[in-house]
């Protein structure tokens, strides 16, 4: 008896791994840029469906799993109701939450998830991108006018409303304000001293430390935690992220 209950689990098991795995794969691939997985909430939601998927499924088989029991496919079907269902919502949770832009707003990066902006609203069709696409750079620029920087600062303070670097109307390419982002590098004397070299840090010299004078490193807030953004000096292009507190860097 417990050895087709050990099978029909150990099948059931095999079968949710191959499942789980192209999930979790393709939303890597799609939406989470591996620079930024340490400081989204991919982690907590691909657990939740691991969990559910790769863990309460087949143990439920095994306690389920008997060949001469009439109500056997019914009761299967509704296991894999089941994962099926915290499976979608699961993706559905990685879609929304997903880093759409890292747009520039005031010293230093935030992530914007997909759930927070509306890229039709930008002016600049190149951010009027799909939500199915990962994220792209973007410079929020804050408007000319006082009168029109009160109402939003006041919107942000007072109403709650999200601020400019979730408003796509209000983003511009980031190479056209290379300058303002510059200003707010942080201090690499600090951040490379050989004596307070982090993991992360000594991972990202090893691959990218012959062009390391080339780089800006500016503070990237995230979502589960904040780290460092490094661009290009020149082009604005993203190089890579640095895994470390970006506070500690920043320039008196």
């Amino acid at each position: 008896m417990y050895k087709n209950k050990f099978r029909a689990s150990l099948i059931h098991l095999a079968l949710s791994f191959a499942l789980v795995s192209l999930i979790i794969a393709s939303t890597i691939y799609f939406w989470y840029p591996s620079d930024f997985l340490g400081i989204t909430n991919y982690k907590h939601i691909a657990l939740l469906i691991i969990s559910i998927d790769l863990v309460l499924g087949p143990v439920l088989t095994f306690v389920v799993f008997s060949p001469k029991k009439k109500s056997l496919k019914f009761d299967l079907a509704v296991i894999a109701a089941m994962q099926l269902s915290a499976l979608a919502y699961g993706v559905h949770a990685l879609y929304e939450t997903h880093p759409l832009f890292i747009a520039y707003n005031h010293k230093g990066f935030n992530i914007v998830q997909a759930n927070e902006v509306n890229p039709n609203d930008a002016k600049d069709a190149q951010f009027q991108i799909s939500k199915l696409t990962a994220l792209k750079l973007a410079f929020a620029k804050m408007p000319d006018d006082p009168v029109k920087q009160s109402e939003i600062m006041m919107g942000v303070d007072l109403k709650g409303e999200p601020d400019i670097d979730k408003r796509a109307e209000y983003f511009e390419p980031i190479e056209n304000h290379l300058d303002t982002v510059l200003k707010d590098s942080l201090d690499t004397v600090k951040l490379f001293d050989e004596d307070n070299l982090t993991p992360s840090t000594k991972a990202f010299l090893k691959k990218h430390g012959k062009n390391k004078d080339q780089y800006a490193y500016l503070p990237l807030k995230g979502i589960s935690g904040d780290a460092i953004i490094v661009l290009d000096k020149q082009t604005a292009k993203l190089v890579g992220t640095i895994n470390v507190n970006p506070w500690k860097y920043a320039k008196k």
